[in-house]
């Protein structure tokens, strides 16, 4: 059997001229990502973990090279093309020179495909040293069961994400059949594999043998709340996202290390269990969450799974690709919980956390965003290019002893460069941020008045009433979605900042008015007739509405 990345079609791309979907191989993916429009996956956080994936090669090998596929003056490479040391001063501008040359030029140039030929046996799935998997007496050294026991296995039901069904837990809703939830196509298992390494949870019982009890990774990624820029071609989105200078140290060289770069697994469990994440962007875009083995016999894989610790994302800066939170003293990835309210919170709302709006010390910004800053400010990009931010999170089931993956959630956002960077004294990310402030005052209004009218409708039941604002409370926002993505897509630097906020207020105004025309022609009769208060006073939906326009319209002026 045989199936080797580099050369075998696997990753789900479109095709530009055509709009059909393609599989096409590494080499095909690398050479002609310019023709493809994005990459086209099972799921969308699996084509976030396949990008990351590919960005991990891309980092490693123009952190080494040059646009014109010369080694950095100031390294010393190996014939396999990998770092050996340096042999001058470092110098990030050499980095930045790069990027924009290749931005230009409008394709990757041929060392990427060369550094994949020169670790070609990396990428084979069935290789001396498999694809993402270690060796059976690997295997047996670190698990805490070894093959021989037969335990520590997961079916392909289970890394498919679509299914994702354990033995304890049948998936009801399944896309496949009874019959067909473990059949796959190799590229299939491919794109689940890198995809499980980075979405995992935490079912497993087998771990590797530690001296100290720690918890099992649920998968780097499943802990991040992931933003990360979107281009007009597969090439594009991949060179947005290829952040080739070490946000955490700007005057030394950091080496890329991706996971097969490893000279043995041993090293780099033991790296694991310092239980800090990696020191470069290859290295955590391919960390594993579980040492895998596959054993097969014919075409049918027993895939065996050792849990790995947790990696701490506290202050994990050198990770680009999330949104942060303080927390007390430290900051941390601001991940979405199935029991929070921010599940369908569209990104607008969290304007504030994509961006440091006030340029405050203590509000750190996503990294990828600090990162699209910089090209700005070099020149490598145009000052008045649109940018588009996309978010993909993956929610478990809140179950801590599976956390398994229940919902997934995709969401985008468009602003200009110009707008988005905006330096100036009447500076546009504040004058945004005011008018989502108010956007939420209003809707907060909105969502009281609706719940001070279920009050009369459920006869004073709190709990119904709750549930009843909350229902238009996402109708209401479902409602300002479009309206207020378009008028951000919309804003130049050289607009009057006070014409275009009240151009929003505008809309604000006329999308509440609509919600509220909605709301009042489902008013039953209690409603309408209401009742008599504590004070003797008629409580109605008219009194409501009525109250409720009051402040609208002075938080409008």
């Amino acid at each position: 059997m045989s199936f080797n990345l580099v050369k075998n079609p696997w990753i789900k791309v479109v095709e530009k001229e055509s709009g059909h979907e393609a599989k096409v191989s590494l080499e095909e993916a690398f050479r002609n990502s310019q023709k493809y429009l994005c990459l086209s996956g099972d799921m969308k956080f699996q084509d976030l973990a396949v990008m990351r994936f590919m960005l991990a090669i891309l980092t490693t090998v123009y952190t080494r090279f040059d646009a014109d596929d010369n080694p950095y003056e100031w390294i010393e490479l190996d014939d396999d093309m990998r770092f050996v040391r340096l042999v001058d001063e470092y110098d990030e501008d050499d980095l930045f020179d790069t990027w924009e040359k290749l931005y230009s030029q409008g394709h990757f140039s041929d060392a990427v495909v060369e550094y994949l030929y020169k670790n070609i046996d990396a990428f084979d799935m069935f290789g001396e040293r498999p694809f993402y998997q270690v060796t059976r007496e690997e295997y047996d050294s670190f698990a805490t069961k070894p093959i021989s026991t037969g335990k520590g296995t997961v079916s392909v039901r289970q890394i498919n994400r679509r299914i994702s069904e354990s033995n304890n837990s049948p998936s009801l809703f399944s896309p496949r059949s009874a019959q067909k939830k473990d059949s796959f196509s190799m590229d299939e298992l491919v794109r689940w594999i890198i995809t499980y390494q980075n979405y995992t949870g935490t079912t497993d019982k087998t771990k590797i043998n530690l001296k100290e009890k720690v918890s099992n990774s649920a998968g780097w990624l499943y802990k991040l709340s992931p933003v990360y820029a979107d281009g007009d071609s597969l090439f594009e989105t991949l060179l947005l996202n290829l952040v080739l200078v070490n946000q955490i140290d700007r005057e030394n060289y950091v080496n890329q290390v991706p996971v097969w770069e490893n000279d043995s697994f041993d090293g780099y469990v033991e790296s694991i269990k310092r239980l800090v994440p990696p020191n470069n962007i290859a290295a955590l875009y391919t960390t594993w969450s579980r040492l895998m083995h596959i054993e097969w016999e014919y075409d049918k894989p027993a895939i065996y799974v050792a849990g790995l610790p947790a990696l701490s994302n506290t202050n994990a800066f050198i990770e680009p690709m999330t949104i942060w939170r303080n927390d007390k003293d430290d900051v941390t990835p601001a991940a979405r919980s199935i029991k929070s309210s921010n599940v369908n919170k569209a990104m607008w709302r969290d304007f504030g956390m994509y961006i440091n709006v006030d340029g405050k010390e203590d509000r750190k910004e996503p990294g990828i965003v600090a990162w699209l800053r910089e090209l700005k400010e070099n020149d490598c990009i145009d000052r008045g290019k649109l940018l588009s931010l996309d978010s993909v999170s993956v929610i478990s089931d809140g179950n801590a002893t599976s956390q398994a993956p229940a919902i997934e959630v995709f969401d985008d956002m468009n602003i200009n460069a110009s707008v988005f960077f905006d330096k100036g004294e009447n500076r546009w990310p504040r004058r945004i941020e005011d008018a989502i402030a108010t956007t939420q005052n209003v809707a907060d209004d909105y969502i009281k008045m609706v719940k001070k009218v279920g009050l009369i409708r459920f006869h004073g039941d709190n709990r119904q009433a709750g549930s009843f604002s909350r229902k238009y409370g996402l109708v209401f926002y479902d409602g300002l979605n479009a309206p207020f993505k378009n008028w951000l897509s919309g804003l130049k630097d050289s607009d009057n900042r006070d014409e275009k906020l009240n151009e929003w207020k505008k809309l604000l105004l006329q999308t509440t008015l609509d919600n509220l025309n909605i709301f009042m022609k489902g008013a039953t009769h209690s409603e309408i007739v209401g009742a008599i208060d504590e004070s003797g006073n008629v409580r109605n939906i008219f009194t409501a509405v009525g109250l409720f326009k009051h402040k609208m319209y002075k938080e409008l002026e």
